[in-house]
Parts: C-alpha cells; structure tokens; sequence
C-alpha cells in the first residue's frame, strides 16, 4: 500500500491532476469559506449569559464546531464534486501504470455526479451526528483524531472504492470485492482522512485519493483475478 500512495502523489505532477484540482477547488472553496463564516457568525449570534466563564466556553466550543465543520464539510464536497471529473483521473492513472490492462469503462458524468453526491451526503451526515463527541473529545486530542479517523477511513474507502470500482465491474461485484477486502479499505480509508487533515496538502485530497484508490482497486482485482485462476 505504501508503493501505492508513492506513485498517487508522484501522478499529482501531472497536467491532468492539476487541472482537476483547480477545478474542484473552485468549486468548493467558495462555499467551504461562506460555511466557515457562517458557522462563526452563528457563534458570535448567540446571547452572552453574563457568566464568565460560561460565555468563555460557550465561545470556545462554537470556534471549535465551526473548525471541526470545516474539516467535515471538505471532504464531503469534495466527494460531490470529484464525480465531475472521476473519469479523468482515473483514466489518467490507468493509462500510466496499467496500459496493459482493459481500460475502465467511463462512468459518464450523471451516473458518477449522483454517486458523488449521495456518498458526499453520507459523510456530512454521519459527521454532523457525531459532531458532539467530536467537541466532548476536544479536551482528549488523542481520542477525538482516532475518532475522526476511524469514522471518516470507514466512509472514504467505501465511497472512493465505489466510485472507482463502478468503471470496471458491476454494482454486486465491487461490494463482494469490498466485503472480501475489508481491512486493506478500511486502511486505505484512514490514509486519505489522515490527507484530508494536512493543510494545504488536503487541497490536493480529492484528486489523489482517486489516484491512490484506482491503484489499490487494481491490486485487489489482481489479487481476485489470481486467486480465481
């Protein structure tokens, strides 16, 4: 797997990642930034109680929320918008390292738009839920980043998986080969969330969690490919 995330940033030097990356970023950072004030104005928003430290709190837990919100919404619109542009990437990856290979079949822009949205969807869900335990375990760093990892390498492998798997085999297919790979995924999960979280670099997350996921596709298809012969 770590050969796998060396040639996914190597690609991220390429015409092709670039373009999608400012593509996507113009796309999302816009609403990304008006969420973030949004969120800070709601904080400002509310009443002072007159109690010291109870306003002092009060102010510090919405802050948080407000930044914990961005690190939950990036992904998430990220997801929404990749599908625009997963076929390009993708391609560009198999073309590189795997012109041998049956090229994947192009998604096509609704179908892969709609996957996007409703795994997009899934996260900021799941992670609007969980945004309490998030702000409880703000006084334990350790235990809030597992949590977020955890949380978030689940729901990444499974949508990057999905999109990716959706070029090459059928729905059924690619959840028997998810099922059957489960940890190698749920590892490569928490490698992207753990990207998504490193500034700056997490805004090239999108463009190389696709790369990184078609290279772990082709090495789980290889794997069932073998075992099948």
């Amino acid at each position: 797997m770590l050969n796998d995330i060396i040639k996914s940033f190597d690609q991220l030097f390429s015409r092709t990642f670039w373009a999608v990356t400012l593509k996507t970023l113009a796309l999302t950072v816009p609403i990304l930034i008006v969420a973030i004030w949004a969120g800070f104005q709601g904080v400002d928003a509310i009443p002072a109680t007159g109690w010291g430290w109870v306003d002092k709190l009060v102010d510090f837990l919405g802050s948080a929320a407000a930044i914990v919100l961005a690190l939950v919404l990036f992904p998430a619109l990220s997801q929404m918008v990749m599908g625009i542009f997963l076929d390009d990437i993708a391609g560009a990856v198999e073309g590189k390292h795997y012109p041998a290979d049956a090229p994947g079949k192009p998604v096509g822009m609704g179908t892969a738009v709609g996957q996007g949205v409703k795994l997009g969807a899934l996260i900021l869900v799941v992670n609007l839920v969980l945004l309490p335990l998030y702000l409880i375990f703000l006084f334990f760093p350790l235990l809030s980043l597992a949590l977020y990892y955890m949380v978030n390498g689940w729901l990444l492998n499974r949508e990057y998986f999905e999109l990716v798997a959706t070029r090459h085999v059928d729905a059924g297919s690619h959840k028997r080969l998810r099922r059957g790979n489960g940890s190698k995924l749920f590892i490569a999960g928490c490698a992207i969330a753990f990207v998504f979280t490193i500034p700056i670099i997490n805004l090239l997350a999108p463009a190389w969690a696709t790369a990184f996921m078609t290279h772990v596709y082709k090495r789980i298809e290889g794997a069932a490919d073998a075992v099948v012969a």
